[in-house]
């Protein structure tokens, strides 16, 4: 009997596959060589499932961002609001391993996509699917009456993308990449969520 293939998994192996050549080689040294004996399978194989190395490279790009993503928007549980912002937050900074790896390929692909309209474009779609979560977030946010007066959505999101993708970068490139990583951006996370919060009630005053 022929050998039953689950496509979507074979096709989310090839994917880890193409982000661990990329984290090794970068997106400039990726091959579709490269990529076919990381995964142990055939350059045949390989194009069946993703296609073209343009295509895998686009493909391999929106991936993590999907992962990423769904890291930082799929696992809040019933938080909302500004918890839900900080909670993504943690989710999408290089904190530990796996999201380190992810941060790396992501940081990676950015650089390509400077020469690659396919790879920009497939960016741009991205940024615009965490753009309308992170709208969800602060309508969420001010209904809830937890954001101080003045403050702009656009804006914020466009604060959140810089922060995120330029501490990363920062954190992987920059010399502070490893000892305290987690306890600056951690620290970095609670300013960046803190200045856009409502002021408290005074304190009582002391009997």
């Amino acid at each position: 009997m022929p050998k039953l293939v689950d496509h979507e998994r074979r096709r989310a192996e090839l994917l880890a596959a193409t982000w661990r050549v990329v984290r090794a080689r970068g997106v400039e040294g990726t091959t579709t060589r490269a990529i076919a004996d990381e995964a142990g399978c055939s350059l045949s194989v390989l194009a069946h499932f993703l296609g073209g190395k343009d295509d895998i490279l686009v493909a391999a790009q929106t991936a993590v961002y999907q992962r990423i993503v769904t890291r930082a928007f799929g696992l809040g549980g019933d938080l909302s609001g500004l918890a839900a912002l900080r909670a993504a937050l943690d989710a999408v900074l290089p904190l530990d391993e796996e999201r380190t790896a992810d941060a790396h390929v992501n940081v990676a692909f950015a650089g390509a996509a400077l020469s690659s309209p396919r790879l920009a474009a497939a960016r741009r779609d991205s940024h615009r699917e965490i753009r309308e979560l992170l709208r969800v977030c602060l309508r969420e946010a001010r209904e809830g009456g937890e954001l101080r007066p003045g403050v702009e959505d656009e804006d914020v999101i466009d604060d959140f993308i810089i922060f995120v993708e330029g501490s990363t970068l920062l954190s992987l490139v920059d010399g502070w990449a490893e000892e305290g990583r987690g306890e600056r951006l951690s620290r970095l996370a609670t300013a960046f969520v803190g200045q856009l919060a409502a002021p408290g009630p005074p304190a009582p005053p002391v009997a």
